[in-house]
């Protein structure tokens, strides 16, 4: 057959231009589509960081902390099942400094120890452990082969007093962050002679080591090198060299001298020997060098698994629980990164919190250099999103894709 024709005609020339129009037409369009759903992804992050930001407390102690959950995970976590002890086995202690998400940890990954001695409360401090937070009850049960597992807020002192090999692991946390976190979890405050109830709130700076609170002295005046290097009772502080710096104040001095006095005049202080801050913070750092594993609050979701794989990796346990630890830790990521406490405080304030802390400054520093040195942390939200911006970008990409999908889905179907 012969081919068609050609038209040449003048007629023909408005097509043409027509079809060449059309081409052209799609380059405009297609940019005006990926400049709009650039658009609308960076509205749907910045939505996504926004309610992060101001609905990640509710969302965890309502819902992922809230009765439902809880119960849930104490019912499934009563399920674990260590080894049979063996004689001769070191005893496994979990050496819990206050504040670093270890009743979370217990309860998904080693339930129900033989000794547990993490109460957090003041009424327990001041009625059970005024003296120490291994009692002498617990040592005959800390000795028998049989008891394979103890936890609690026990000191290095204490520790020494079970002649038995142990297996050790500790975690820690940023010292500011974890102060302030004992203060938001006890919402101290001062009730007036003769009333009942709640009085008056105190501020942070208030609660921090304050001289006049056997509690706040024992969970927040460089607790966590004195419980790791000797005693974090009050009685077991040296109160005199407790902070060398010739900046502080002639009002700084009084505070310290006080508290010095109404530690010697606490029931326990005769029985614990008060050692100088220098060999405090020595002590402190061999108890890390010597321990089996340590972790940090700050890095949970990696350390999380490895002290499963370290020191317990033969613990029967439902594989969900320790992975929905680990899933839980990785969305909160943020919050354990971001140092959120401090961030609602002046600067002033942060200063003369850490006057207080100088001893946990310097373990904390040389921890995170000896078994941390890639720890990054963030003094805001905005800040850790902007770090990781690409990473969280392609993590929010896939529901927003799919969310997408759906919407068009949905207009074609009607």
């Amino acid at each position: 057959p012969t081919p068609p024709a050609i038209n040449h005609s003048p007629n023909s020339a408005p097509n043409a231009t027509m079809d060449c129009n059309c081409h052209v037409g799609h380059v405009p369009t297609l940019l005006q589509r990926c400049f709009r759903s650039a658009l609308y992804f960076s509205a749907f992050l910045l939505a996504c960081f926004t309610s992060y930001v101001f609905c990640n407390e509710t969302i965890e102690h309502r819902i992922f902390k809230g009765a439902f959950l809880h119960n849930f995970w104490e019912s499934v976590g009563s399920q674990v099942k260590l080894l049979s002890a063996l004689p001769g086995n070191p005893l496994i202690v979990f050496q819990h400094v206050p504040r670093t998400a270890g009743d979370a940890m217990m309860t998904h990954l080693f339930h129900f120890p033989t000794v547990d001695r993490s109460s957090p409360w003041p009424a327990d401090r001041r009625e059970l452990y005024n003296k120490s937070y291994l009692l002498d009850e617990d040592i005959p049960v800390a000795m028998n082969e049989s008891t394979k597992l103890i936890a609690g807020y026990f000191s290095r002192d204490d520790l020494e007093r079970i002649p038995r090999k142990k297996k050790a692991f500790i975690f820690l946390r940023h010292p500011v962050e974890r102060v302030l976190s004992v203060y938001h979890f006890v919402n101290p405050g001062i009730r007036k002679k003769g009333t009942q109830g709640h009085g008056r709130d105190i501020s942070q700076v208030e609660f921090v080591g304050n001289p006049m609170r056997p509690y706040s002295c024992t969970f927040t005046l460089d607790a966590m090198t004195y419980q790791l290097g000797g005693h974090q009772h009050c009685g077991g502080k040296d109160m005199s060299r407790h902070i060398t710096n010739t900046t502080y104040t002639p009002v700084d001095h009084l505070w310290l001298n006080t508290l010095t006095r109404y530690a010697r005049m606490m029931p326990y202080a005769n029985n614990i020997t008060s050692l100088e801050a220098d060999e405090v913070l020595r002590r402190a750092k061999e108890t890390l060098e010597q321990a089996d594993f340590v972790g940090f609050y700050e890095t949970l979701p990696e350390d999380f698994w490895a002290l499963k794989q370290q020191i317990f990796p033969n613990v029967t346990i439902p594989y969900y629980v320790p992975f929905a630890f680990w899933f839980g830790t990785n969305l909160a990521l943020p919050r354990l990164r971001v140092l959120k406490f401090a961030s609602e405080l002046s600067e002033k304030e942060i200063k003369q919190i850490q006057k207080r802390l100088v001893l946990d400054m310097q373990l904390w520093d040389w921890a995170v250099k000896r078994f941390k040195p890639d720890l990054v942390l963030y003094q805001s939200y905005t800040e850790f999103f902007l770090a990781h911006l690409p990473a969280v970008s392609l993590i929010l990409m896939c529901p927003a894709m799919a969310c997408h999908c759906l919407a068009r889905w949905w207009v074609r179907r009607k």
